[in-house]
C-alpha cells in the first residue's frame, strides 16, 4: 500500500498568544504583531486560558473583530504551558512565534527599516537546515526601561549550560511538534525546557542544532508584578530543570560527554548557570557599548570588603 502523503503545511507564521486575565495588555500585544511589516502570510492566534477578568474579556472580543485574528477559549484554566501547546498545535503555518499577552514587539520605523523580526527569522530558517531557532533580544519596558541582563546571541552550548531563553524564539512548527512542545510540569523556566526540547528532538532525528540571533531589540519584555506571571512562582529550579534533562537525557549525556543520570546532570547544569557578571561578559563579547551601557543603567560595580583597606 502506498503511505498517504501528508499535506503540506503553508508557509507563513503564526503568532501564538497565550492569555490569562491580561486585560488591556492583549490589545498591546496583538496591535503590535498587526503593525509588523511581514511579506508572507500570518495569523495571530489568541489562546484564552479560562480568563474571568471583565477587561480582559473585552479585549479578547475586541482581538476577534480584527483582521488575521483567530481566538481560542478555554472555559476553565489549564495552565500557560498548555496554553502555548494548544496554540502551536492548532497552527496554520509552517513558522511559529510565542508573545505573551503582556508583552509585544517592537513597531518603530527606524528598527524596522532592514524588515521585521519574523520575516527576518523565517528567511534564516528557510535558508539553513541546521537551524534549531531564531531569536531576537528583549527590552524591558513598563517600570524599567533597558536591555535584559541575557540579551546577547545564544548558542547551543549556552542553553545547555542554562543561559536564558526568550519566549519570542522563531522555529519550525515541526520541530516544535517533533521535540514534544512544551512540558506543563515544568512550571518556571518553561522557555529554556521548550528549547531545549526542540534541540534535542532535533538531535534525535539526527539534524544540527545551531541558533541565530537579530538583535533589534525587537521584543519588548513589560514588567509588573501580576500575581499571575509564570516568573513570580516559588518553585525549585533543580526538580524543573530535573524534568527537562530527563526528557531529552540521550541531549545531555552526549553533549556533555557523561553517562551520568538525570539529577546529577540537572545539578551540573545549574551549577554552569551564568551569574549576572557573566552574563555581561557575554554581552561585552558581542557589544561592548551596551554591556557598558547595561552595568551603568543598573549601576554595577565591583564591591569588595577589602575596599577599605585601599587595596586597588
Amino acid at each position: 500500500m502506498t503511505p498517504a502523503v501528508q499535506p503540506s503545511v503553508p508557509e507563513g507564521i503564526t503568532f501564538v498568544v497565550p492569555c490569562f486575565n491580561s486585560g488591556g495588555y492583549l490589545r498591546d500585544a496583538v496591535l503590535s504583531l498587526l503593525a509588523q511589516p511581514l511579506n508572507g502570510p500570518s495569523e495571530i492566534l489568541v489562546v484564552d486560558d479560562g480568563s474571568d477578568d471583565a477587561d480582559t474579556l473585552r479585549a479578547i472580543q475586541a482581538s476577534r473583530a480584527m483582521p488575521g485574528v483567530r481566538v481560542l477559549r478555554s472555559l476553565t484554566r489549564r495552565g500557560h504551558h498548555s496554553a502555548r501547546n494548544a496554540g502551536i498545535e492548532a497552527a496554520q503555518y509552517a513558522f511559529v512565534m510565542q508573545l505573551d499577552a503582556d508583552d509585544r514587539l517592537a513597531t518603530d520605523r527606524e528598527l524596522l527599516a532592514s524588515g521585521s523580526y519574523p520575516d527576518r527569522a523565517i528567511d534564516l530558517l528557510r535558508a539553513d537546515e541546521n537551524l534549531a531557532f531564531v531569536h531576537t533580544m528583549s527590552w524591558m519596558i513598563d517600570g524599567f526601561n533597558g536591555y535584559t541582563i541575557s540579551s546577547y546571541p545564544c548558542r547551543e552550548d549556552l542553553v545547555m549550560s542554562k543561559h536564558h531563553v526568550p519566549t519570542s524564539i522563531v522555529c519550525r512548527r515541526q520541530d516544535a511538534v517533533a521535540g514534544g512542545l512544551y512540558d506543563p510540569r515544568v512550571l518556571k523556566w518553561g522557555d529554556w525546557g521548550f528549547a531545549v526540547n526542540i534541540l534535542g528532538g532535533r538531535f534525535r532525528r539526527g539534524r544540527s542544532n545551531s541558533i541565530a540571533c537579530i538583535p533589534g531589540p525587537f521584543h519588548h519584555y513589560r514588567m509588573h508584578t501580576s500575581s499571575y506571571r509564570v516568573s513570580s512562582a516559588e518553585v525549585s529550579e533543580l526538580a524543573m530543570t530535573a524534568l527537562v534533562v530527563e526528557r531529552n537525557l540521550d541531549l545531555f549525556q552526549d553533549r556533555l560527554c557523561t553517562t551520568d543520570t538525570a539529577q546529577d546532570i540537572a545539578r551540573q547544569v545549574l551549577a554552569r548557570k551564568p551569574s549576572r557578571l557573566e552574563d555581561l561578559l557575554h554581552m561585552a563579547q558581542f557589544d561592548l557599548e551596551q554591556a557598558l551601557e547595561v552595568a551603568r543603567q543598573r549601576q554595577f560595580g565591583l564591591p569588595s570588603p577589602y575596599e577599605h583597606l585601599g587595596i586597588p
